[in-house]
């Protein structure tokens, strides 16, 4: 080859090598640019450009003229000053070279021997991406770490074998430990060990990847010792590293707990005494029934009821009342064995299930402990009582097999006790519960009495002792059902009471009375007066005064003809409230008497405050006067006392001419019985006063004149 031909060759080769390079300079990724001594830029490929965010230069180009950035001008003049530069450096772009966002590049220059020349080097590598990534992981970071700490929930981080790795503040304040701490313990340490298997057979599925995530109402145990309700997630985590680890949530649930179990309460327990109510009552007896079933031991019910309690309330009101019924309870509570329970039933009603006995004699010797205790005096808004309860037992298996049995029975028993004077228990017989049979059927009647029309009134009359004049009448309820019996009223009256309806009755009875005293006037019957007999209940009603007022006004009765009549026993229980009530009836014009005087205790004191009329003297001292001593004493001190206090005096229940002839030496006022006449319907009675006035009977002194009007 000749030299002309080896030159040219040369310089095809050198093109070629420099195109070659060209190519791969201008394909780096990476940004490239040589800058000679004199700062000219010499090369500078595309991705250089991009990174600057510069155009790419038409020739040399000083360096300080490309190049707006200070910082690594002044590096590229350093290394053009030191033949064997090298240095790297991270270099940001402003936002405004950079497409409105910061770029990051790292730069490394060198001085480098190319095309003959010491040149300096300056290869760019843009780290923008990953940079932005790296803040991006760190900012998720910090805010995870934040979110963590500050949770409202307890979280928590642990290790497979349950080790505690990591917990936040809120955790740590639900189980009071610090983090360091829990980092010495496992979650094992913390839990109570009849709570563990459940975690754990759950935590095994979770390890083993065959569920995803669990979650368990359980306790801790906290620093302090004390347990803590907590609903406890718990989710896999595998790391990176594929270590699996524990993510924990803890939320403090013992409020909601302590709810629950609040509501539990109150839906098995009474709200004024806490005692047990009826529905968790029920529940014992039945689970005691079953184990004595098996153990073949005997169940005992005492079912407790407090006597007149009524009358607390209706005097001091439902306050005072519900005072009386937490404190029996208290009591009740107080006395039982362990294992037995007291259940209130509502109102003054309370039940003891005693759930294991080996014969009637326990449940005689707790009776008579638990009255004994009822009776002990208890102070009341400034009152003292000395409440008496009665009590009804029944027995299993022998008085009833199942709970409804033997409730009911125990109920029967009681109302026994009650009928046997209070303040004692009874067991329950076979023939209590026809007794309760027919109490059953007697206030469904009654019930049903007032609509039907089955009450009438009869009369008995009070005759003048000076005179032998018939001067009043008194009123007497009879029941009579169609197509059965009459009811005597000693049998009906004290349900009636009981369950409240004679005040229904009464106001019946009254308006009754006034409307008949109105008819016979009518008819030209002599002016008398009718007396009513005023119960419990409807002397204390709060509107009773009202009633009588507006009775008189409908009925057109004169209200000194009606005559009121209440017992010693029911003024004497609230002097001063019935003083008040008895003025307000005596400025009405009505008569008031006080009846059965003698069988209750009276205080003088207080009798000479009631505005009374009359003090009728009970059938008790009036049957015997003529033969016992102490009767005809009582008798002739009651008339005598009477006259002093400007009384009239009314016997009652004479029989036999001796007793009227007793009473009128003794200057007794009036008589009704049977000597005269027995209560008689109002047309007998009509029809014997209008033949006695055509008859101009004047006087009854003797046997033969007397007028009967049994026969009438």
């Amino acid at each position: 080859m000749t030299r002309k031909k080896y030159e040219q060759a040369g310089r095809l080769e050198l093109s070629g090598l420099k195109n070659y390079a060209e190519q791969v300079l201008t394909s780096l990724p990476s940004g490239v640019m040589v800058i000679d001594t004199a700062r000219q830029v010499r090369t500078i490929n595309p991705a250089m450009c991009a990174m600057l965010g510069v155009p790419a230069p038409a020739g040399d180009i000083d360096v300080g003229d490309f190049l707006h950035l200070p910082e690594l001008c002044e590096r590229i003049d350093v290394g053009l000053r030191a033949p064997d530069y090298s240095e790297e450096l991270m270099l940001t772009l402003p936002a405004e070279l950079a497409s409105l966002e910061p770029r990051y590049l790292r730069c490394a220059l060198s001085r480098a021997w190319l095309d003959g020349e010491n040149l300096l080097l300056l290869i760019a590598e843009d780290l923008t991406v990953p940079m932005r990534a790296k803040a991006a992981l760190r900012d998720s970071e910090e805010r995870f770490r934040i979110a963590f700490d500050h949770a409202a929930v307890g979280l928590a981080q642990a290790a497979r074998d349950g080790r505690w790795l990591r917990a936040n503040r809120k955790f740590q304040e639900i189980v009071g430990y610090s983090e360091e701490e829990l980092k010495t313990m496992s979650f094992r340490d913390m839990s109570l060990e009849g709570e563990m298997p459940a975690s754990e057979a759950s935590l095994r599925l979770l390890l083993a990847g065959e569920i995803p995530s669990y979650a368990i109402e359980k306790r801790y145990v906290r620093k302090d010792g004390e347990p803590v309700w907590v609903n406890v997630a718990v989710s896999r985590m595998v790391s990176s590293g594929a270590d699996v680890n524990l993510m924990i949530v803890v939320e403090d649930i013992s409020r909601r707990k302590q709810y629950e179990h609040e509501l539990r309460h109150m839906a098995s327990h009474d709200v004024l005494t806490g005692l047990a109510n009826r529905s968790l009552l029920m529940d014992r007896l039945d689970q005691a029934l079953a184990l004595a079933h098996r153990s073949r031991h005997q169940v005992a019910i005492l079912f407790i009821d407090l006597d007149r309690f009524k009358t607390i309330n209706d005097s001091l009101g439902h306050e005072a009342g519900d005072h009386v019924i937490v404190e029996a309870g208290r009591r009740l509570a107080g006395i039982v064995r362990e294992g037995d329970t007291v259940a209130r039933l509502g109102g003054d009603e309370f039940v003891v299930l005693m759930p294991d006995i080996a014969d009637s004699s326990a449940a005689a010797v707790l009776s008579a402990k638990l009255l004994e205790a009822l009776l002990l005096p208890m102070n009341v808004l400034g009152h003292e009582f000395s409440p008496v309860g009665s009590i009804g037992i029944s027995l299993y298996p022998r008085d009833g097999v199942d709970s409804n049995a033997l409730l009911k029975n125990a109920d029967a028993a009681m109302y026994r006790a009650k009928e046997l004077g209070r303040g004692n228990f009874q067991f329950y017989t076979e023939e209590m519960n026809a007794r309760t049979l027919d109490r059953l059927r007697m206030e469904s009647g009654l019930r049903r009495a007032i609509e039907r029309h089955e009450f009438v009134l009869h009369y008995q009359p009070q005759i003048d002792l000076a005179t032998g004049e018939q001067v009043g009448v008194e009123a007497l309820l009879r029941w009579c059902p169609p197509g059965g019996e009459p009811v005597g009223p000693g049998d009906f009256i004290p349900i009636a009471e009981e369950t409240g309806l004679i005040v229904e009755i009464g106001a019946w009875v009254l308006r009754a009375a006034c409307e008949q005293l109105v008819a016979w006037r009518e008819a030209g019957l002599p002016p008398m007066t009718v007396a009513v007999n005023l119960s419990a209940r409807q002397f204390h009603q709060q509107n009773l005064v009202q009633l009588v007022g507006q009775i008189l006004a409908e009925t057109g009765c004169d209200a000194a003809q009606l005559e009121l009549e209440i017992t010693e026993s029911v003024v004497m229980a609230d002097p001063a409230g019935a003083t008040a009530t008895l003025q307000e009836l005596a400025d009405m014009g009505v008569s008031l008497s006080i009846d059965d005087f003698g069988t209750g205790h009276s205080s003088l004191s207080y009798l000479k405050r009631f505005p009374i009329h009359a003090l009728k003297i009970d059938r008790s001292f009036v049957r015997d006067l003529t033969t016992d001593a102490d009767d005809a004493a009582i008798v002739c001190a009651v008339i005598a006392l009477a006259h002093t206090m400007q009384l009239k005096v009314i016997a009652e229940g004479v029989e036999t001419e001796e007793q009227l002839n007793f009473l009128r030496e003794h200057d007794c006022d009036q008589f009704q019985g049977f000597f005269y006449s027995p209560p008689v319907s109002a047309e007998q009675l009509r029809r014997a006063m209008e033949g006695r006035r055509r008859a101009h009977l004047r006087t009854f002194v003797a046997p033969s004149t007397r007028l009967r009007l049994a026969g009438n």
